[in-house]
């Protein structure tokens, strides 16, 4: 595919060594999630300021901004423009944020229209400070075949005007995601990109953090489940 950023490296390292995160993933593959963790670590971690951009325009049941006001008390300042209908929107302040000393991360989801509006600050996110990261997760009907993850991550990139991205892993099927379900799911992602790349990284649920990391050699990101509502029951 020739598009694959630094697959030797592990997203810790990426987290450690980058400063701008653009986080790419269809509805359902776990995304925002992901987001909400790796801002919060990163404010822990450093105490830096962290923004995070919610871009989505898909308006899914499971979005970051949802959690502005938690997230507020910890060092995390979630930015976001309510929509009106499906008119899309730009949220303000996201090329101040990109060259300033805070941690950005966008959440653009898998539209093409949010692709459009990040592709906007192509020239701060092409720097050596910023990464791409597509999540994928293998139990999602868009990511059954090479060729569908291929053409996703093309169309986004071509439209942020962006040339490589770095594949994490996110094998789940929700908060009730078993140890052997999670494995079963890393096994699907490495048989799904056999040829083309190696993912040496994937996130996974705190709780069997410890279980889940015995069994492979993958660098694993526990995750906590900030965006799981009591209806979900």
């Amino acid at each position: 595919m020739g598009l694959f950023y630094e697959a030797d490296k592990t997203f810790e390292d990426l987290m450690n060594e980058k400063k701008n995160f653009v986080f790419i993933g269809e509805a359902g593959s776990g995304k925002s999630e992901i987001v909400l963790n790796v801002a919060l670590r990163l404010a822990e971690a450093t105490g830096r300021p962290v923004d995070l951009f919610d871009l989505d325009q898909t308006k899914p049941l499971y979005r970051s901004r949802d959690m502005k006001d938690e997230f507020a008390k910890r060092g995390v300042t979630i930015h976001y423009q309510d929509q009106y209908l499906d008119a899309p929107v730009m949220v303000g302040g996201v090329r101040v944020s990109l060259v300033s000393d805070h941690y950005t991360l966008l959440d653009i989801g898998g539209g093409h229209q949010a692709a459009k509006f990040a592709g906007a600050y192509a020239d701060l996110l092409s720097k050596d400070d910023s990464v791409p990261v597509y999540i994928i997760n293998p139990y999602r009907p868009w990511t059954r075949s090479v060729d569908a993850i291929d053409g996703t991550m093309r169309h986004i990139l071509g439209s942020m005007r962006l040339d490589h991205i770095y594949m994490l892993g996110n094998p789940n099927l929700g908060y009730t995601t078993t140890v052997n379900e999670f494995m079963d799911g890393l096994k699907k992602i490495d048989k799904l990109l056999d040829g083309f790349t190696v993912v040496n990284s994937a996130c996974v649920r705190r709780d069997i953090f410890d279980e889940a990391q015995a069994m492979t050699d993958k660098a694993l990101v526990p995750i906590d489940l900030f965006l799981t509502y009591s209806w979900v029951d």
